[in-house]
C-alpha cells in the first residue's frame, strides 16, 4: 500500500514537471511592455476626457440664461404669490401686496430683473435678460415669459389664491 501511493505520487510529480516545462517554452509580456502600453491607455484617455468637457462646455455657452436660476425665480414668484394678499399684472411689472401695505415688485432693469420691497432696495433674481412680459391669464393665473440675449423663450404660469388689485 505503501509503494502504490509512492508509485502514484511520483506520477503526478511526472506530469507536473510536464506542464511546467510547458509554461516555461511561452513567452509572456515583459515589465517594460506593461509599462508601455499603461501609459498609452492613459494618454488616449485623458484626451478623450479633455476633448468631451469642451465639447459640453460649448453646448452650455449656447444658452444665456442659467435654467438653475430660472427655476428658482419661478419657484420665488410662486412664493411671493402665495403668502400676498393681493397682486397687479402690467406687461413690464408684477406688483404683489402683502400684510400691512408693504409692496414687492419685479421688472426688468438692464439685463437683468430685480426684486424691490417697498421700492427700494435691488435684489437680482434672474440675469442675462433680453425682456420679459407679465401676461394676466384669466382670473387666478399670470404667465411669465422670459425671453434670453440669445433670443430663446421661457414661459411659466403662476397660479395666484389671492384677488388682484
Amino acid at each position: 500500500m505503501i509503494r502504490t501511493r509512492f508509485v502514484l505520487d511520483g506520477l503526478f510529480e511526472r506530469k507536473k514537471v510536464k506542464y511546467v516545462k510547458k509554461f516555461q517554452n511561452e513567452k509572456g509580456f515583459t515589465l517594460l511592455e506593461t509599462l508601455f502600453s499603461l501609459v498609452l491607455f492613459l494618454m488616449i484617455i485623458s484626451i478623450t476626457t479633455s476633448s468631451i468637457k469642451t465639447f459640453i462646455k460649448r453646448n452650455y455657452k449656447h444658452e444665456s440664461v442659467n435654467r438653475l436660476e430660472l427655476d428658482n425665480f419661478m419657484k420665488e414668484v410662486q412664493k411671493e404669490a402665495n403668502k400676498s394678499i393681493s397682486y397687479s399684472v402690467h406687461s413690464d411689472i408684477l406688483l404683489f401686496e402683502e400684510f400691512k401695505q408693504v409692496t414687492v415688485s419685479y421688472r426688468k432693469y438692464a439685463t437683468i430683473i430685480r426684486r424691490q420691497r417697498l421700492g427700494a432696495g435691488h435684489e437680482i433674481v434672474l440675469q442675462n435678460i433680453k425682456d420679459i412680459k407679465f401676461i394676466q391669464i384669466g382670473h387666478k393665473q399670470i404667465l411669465i415669459k422670459v425671453v434670453d440675449l440669445n433670443g430663446g423663450i421661457y414661459e411659466k404660469t403662476i397660479r395666484v389664491f389671492t384677488d388682484q388689485t
